[in-house]
């Protein structure tokens, strides 16, 4: 899963392990060969017989373009330029939304951002279709404070000069991909970025000018929420790398301070990185399948309860989910529903039961690609489908909460502190006080 503006994808990493001197090698002999066969192939005569594949005609197209063009001059930066255009155009044909190239510096902010903090305006943003929209702005965050809601569409972003702050470009991104859109709204701290966006029932595009911050997202806040009822709370915002050590942090606060009952809470939560998913997830499920994955030839395989982590135990659970608890949040709550662990409560997930896998290329850029998707432990297809925008279908995949509660629209987005509009934390904590009752009995 969560780029920089934290994208909602359930991640594994794979690649060639090769060292700096073999990655320059393998670029340079990688380089020279494309050129050799181009160069070898431009003196054929039309009406020769060539059989010629379309790796090959691309690199001949190269070739000819560098000899023979007569506009920019085609060095090597813009070859580099025009090579990934040309590998991100062939996966957009595949209208996979989640699969895309990453170039060297956006694989360096994936990276930065799973780790857990970057340069930005502290949105949480997804792929929506072809375009891209807000999952949630980080409560405190320069996004969060200019009034970013979640659900809204990214109209235009416009650049500013990093002295002055002026205007100085303003670049339309429906249509674009998440990657562009992020490395736009990315930038370093104290400097000013325009992001415009459409809003659903406002009819004219809102602009906010924002001036960007290092964003040290809290993975985890916690404390008890009914202090004379021992009842805790622990609020997940992603599973990135961070979040399974202070998950476990929480919990043993949490115990330490008499905990009896506890509402985990994956609202707003985009995903993440899928073995963080199986290591927290473990920790509510004894023993038994956690998740079912799905590898590309159709072959399935059962992830069980890892037995190495700490468990929750038998303690009275209630999980609040709604429509942007995506992917990994997914995998957790489902195998809770299945296995009866815990009472989910709140709205419909969002529906993404596809698993990412990042591959790392030799000159520092990556694939990031569809390679399997997964089911809840009975088997339930989590996906939505799309439509011929590949906008998904809500309520076509997703988990279905035990108790469905609408959220009153005069809550805050995101704002935990507003407990007297959280229709659905009212819910949970009703749910688990009336257990607490019958258990004592």
């Amino acid at each position: 899963m969560k780029l920089a503006a934290v994208i909602g994808l359930l991640l594994g990493i794979a690649g060639p392990n090769l060292n700096p001197e073999a990655q320059h090698r393998f670029a340079e002999e990688s380089r020279r060969s494309a050129w050799d066969s181009g160069i070898e192939t431009v003196h054929a005569s039309p009406n020769d017989e060539v059989s010629v594949g379309p790796l090959e005609a691309y690199q001949e197209a190269l070739a000819v373009l560098r000899r023979e063009y007569a506009g920019t001059v085609i060095n090597d930066k813009q070859i580099t330029k025009l090579t990934y255009a040309a590998i991100q155009g062939a996966l957009s044909a595949l209208n996979d939304p989640f699969t895309g190239f990453l170039d060297p510096d956006d694989w360096l902010s994936m990276q930065q951002t799973t780790q857990g903090s970057f340069e930005g305006i502290g949105a949480v943003l997804e792929p929506f279709g072809r375009d891209v929209r807000v999952v949630r702005p980080i409560p405190g965050s320069p996004a969060f404070k200019a009034g970013l809601k979640p659900g809204d569409i990214i109209f235009s972003v416009g650049t500013h000069d990093p002295d002055t702050g002026k205007l100085i470009k303003t670049t339309p991104t429906l249509g674009t991909d998440i990657n562009t859109v992020v490395k736009l709204i990315k930038g370093p701290r104290g400097t000013k970025v325009t992001v415009t966006v459409l809003r659903n029932g406002v009819s004219n595009p809102i602009r906010f000018v924002i001036v960007r911050q290092n964003i040290e997202p809290p993975v985890v806040s916690y404390w008890m929420e009914d202090q004379d009822r021992k009842i805790g709370r622990i609020v997940l915002n992603e599973f990135n790398e961070r979040a399974d050590s202070q998950f476990e942090r929480a919990w043993n606060d949490l115990k330490r301070q008499g905990l009896k009952a506890l509402i985990f809470d994956l609202r707003f939560n985009p995903g993440g990185l899928f073995d963080v998913a199986v290591r927290i997830g473990s920790r509510f499920i004894e023993q038994g399948p956690l998740v079912i994955v799905q590898e590309k030839n159709g072959q399935r395989h059962t992830l069980y309860a890892s037995s190495r982590v700490p468990k929750i135990g038998d303690i009275p659970l209630v999980v609040l989910i709604n429509e942007s608890s995506a992917s990994a949040s997914e995998i957790v709550a489902g195998a809770i529903k299945d296995h009866k662990r815990g009472i989910l409560v709140g709205q419909h997930t969002f529906g993404k039961g596809l698993v990412q896998t990042i591959f790392p290329l030799a000159d520092g850029s990556a694939l990031r690609l569809t390679t399997s998707k997964y089911f809840t432990p009975s088997g339930h297809d989590i996906n939505n489908k799309y439509d011929e925008e590949h906008r998904p279908l809500f309520g076509t995949g997703g988990i279905k909460p035990d108790i469905e509660v609408e959220q009153s629209p005069d809550w805050v987005d995101q704002q935990f502190e507003d407990k007297e509009h959280d229709t659905q934390l009212k819910k949970a904590l009703e749910v688990l006080r009336t257990q607490m009752t019958a258990r004592a009995r």
